[in-house]
């Protein structure tokens, strides 16, 4: 009798979910999907938790921050971060003075000058027309490297703080 009602319930459930995802648009059923996941998985973890399988309710976990979407809870994001505490724990106090910095890359005006092609004594809207011919050609989303981007941005903030 109980091998019934299972087949009964396991048959019912899955042509509901044929059926919702036949008849359902495509945005609606994504969202029934992921909140379903999120409370199935919550149900497990709950139940693991109270038999006692605590190890056992780890990947119902993941598949909750799955469920989510947040990019936050990348694993490579979780890992980045966990070295980056790791780190900041080893080197104490000085790594957050560290990274608070002092002035941008530590180049000169003079510099500063050569990076955007401008020449000293130029006005404002020289240095904004300079950074963005620059940029537009060597940002990293257009074949650019971060290096570059940076340095010609460290540029344009060293020679408009004379402006600001």
């Amino acid at each position: 009798m109980n091998f019934l009602f299972l087949g009964i319930v396991i048959f019912l459930t899955v042509y509901g979910f044929l059926w919702l995802m036949a008849n359902v648009e495509s945005k609606a059923f994504s969202t029934f999907f992921r909140f379903s996941t999120i409370g199935i998985s919550i149900l497990a973890i709950i139940v693991l938790f109270f038999v006692g399988r605590y190890l056992l309710s780890l990947p119902f976990f993941a598949l909750i921050l799955g469920a989510l979407k947040k990019k936050v809870f990348n694993v490579f994001n979780i890992v980045y971060l966990f070295k980056l505490l790791s780190s900041a724990k080893k080197q104490g106090p000085s790594f957050y003075q560290k990274s608070q910095g002092s002035n941008s890359s530590g180049i000169s005006k003079e510099e500063a000058f050569q990076v955007l092609g401008v020449k000293p004594g130029c006005n404002k809207d020289d240095i904004i027309k300079a950074h963005k011919d620059l940029i537009q050609s060597l940002h990293p989303d257009k074949s650019g490297n971060h290096y570059l981007a940076s340095k010609i941005n460290n540029a344009r903030d060293i020679l408009l703080k004379e402006y600001s």
